[in-house]
């Protein structure tokens, strides 16, 4: 069976000597492990689609034999230019992506997650702001069934904790830049993605190896 079907690349992956295998988040089918044959080669054509965070429509042949899907085709809609030149917005939006792919298991209904992971990528490219990544990670993880929003936060960071989870991402990135409590709300949403994922966050370790590393005298 052949399915045309809205997705985004979570994460990417090379296989053998051309091909690649890639997680897609999907509208309709939730998260896919999908195999792009041949992209490496030269004459490739659907390597542009295989990238991490490329959203567009993907043409989906589905094996009555087999669980992995493979890419027969497709077109993009978005890959984000702004947000691939700057390496905090990268950042974000790679964790936006790595939070939904630990946090979904294959096949489960997901278009709520899918338009939410949309909306933090657009939010992102048109400029970001510190809180998108944060607001995302709680919302996501209420749409998980892992909800933080009773969890205790000292008093005066409890507007800003309701905020984050009540407001649009667009509007979260406009929040005013966080401070020492900014950082500890992100740490705290992370922790928690890692804890139900088992798992830890790749692109939050690359960003703390990044602050560990000693600036040019």
């Amino acid at each position: 069976m052949i399915l045309n079907v809205p997705a985004i690349v979570l994460s990417r992956r090379k296989v053998g000597e051309y091909d690649r295998l890639a997680v897609l988040l999907t509208e309709t089918h939730g998260k896919l492990t999908a195999r792009f044959g041949g992209v490496d080669r030269s004459a490739g054509k659907l390597k542009a689609l295989s990238e991490p965070m490329a959203c567009g429509e993907y043409r989906l042949y589905f094996s009555p034999k087999t669980q992995q899907v493979r890419v027969v085709g497709g077109q993009l809609r978005a890959t984000w230019p702004a947000l691939r030149r700057d390496l905090p917005r990268t950042l974000a939006a790679l964790g936006c992506c790595e939070m939904a792919a630990q946090l979904l298991a294959d096949r489960q209904a997901a278009g709520a997650v899918y338009r939410l992971l949309d909306d933090a990528l657009a939010a992102i490219e048109a400029g970001g702001g510190p809180w998108i990544e944060t607001s995302f990670g709680l919302k996501l993880l209420e749409l998980t069934g892992f909800s933080l929003r009773e969890l205790p936060v000292p008093p005066g960071e409890a507007g800003l904790w309701a905020a984050l989870h009540d407001l649009e991402l667009g509007e979260a990135a406009a929040l005013p830049p966080p401070q020492a409590s900014g950082r500890r709300l992100r740490q705290t949403v992370l922790e928690h993605v890692e804890a139900h994922s088992e798992r830890a966050l790749k692109t939050r370790l690359f960003a703390e190896s990044l602050l560990a590393v000693p600036a040019p005298l």
